[in-house]
């Protein structure tokens, strides 16, 4: 089945998937019983599933994967959902603490040259979701201002081309230089 990429979405597809997902992280932590990244793309506008988040999910999945290697962490079982919702993966890594992975991901959200437009979630082994804010770090600032990010999105604050613009810039840069 071919990835529906550049196909607009609306809030009850977004809802859908979120229902889904919830469900499947869910079923993944009653199996493992240890903590699940559920990685997401920040991708803003109705198109969700385009080239530029499959290049961050790709080098999103590389980056988790080479930061488990570095700690000898292993990865339990993971698997990669394209939808036109936008690319998502569920990864099971065995760790010695939830906020141990949660702080490594984060390290990826902010030093990775593509981490601002990943959403790398950590749901501990009892299924609750260890926050920015739980670890004692303020939430995630806008691609194009200082401001809260959660508060321009809501706010749409940007216009969508600029949005898109930084993206695709971020995501050549990335490619031409990784």
């Amino acid at each position: 089945m071919a990835i529906p990429i550049d196909v607009e979405v609306g809030l009850s597809d977004l809802m859908k998937r979120r229902t889904a997902r919830g469900y499947q992280q869910s079923a993944w932590i009653k199996r493992h019983s240890l903590p699940v990244i559920s990685f997401r793309i920040n991708m803003p506008g109705p198109v969700k599933m385009n080239h530029a988040s499959l290049k961050v999910m790709n080098a999103g999945l590389q980056a988790v994967r080479k930061i488990c290697a570095e700690n000898g962490w292993t990865i339990i079982g993971s698997q990669k959902i394209n939808e036109k919702t936008g690319p998502e993966a569920m990864i099971c890594i065995q760790v010695p603490s939830a906020t141990l992975l949660k702080k490594a991901m984060m390290e990826i959200e902010n030093t990775h040259p593509l981490g601002r437009l990943m959403d790398l979630d950590v749901i501990d082994a009892e299924g609750k979701v260890i926050s920015r804010q739980g670890v004692q770090l303020p939430r995630r600032r806008c691609l194009l201002c200082e401001k809260d990010g959660k508060l321009c999105a809501r706010s749409r604050r940007h216009d969508l081309s600029d949005l898109m613009a930084v993206i695709e810039e971020m995501t050549h840069d990335y490619e031409c230089y990784a």
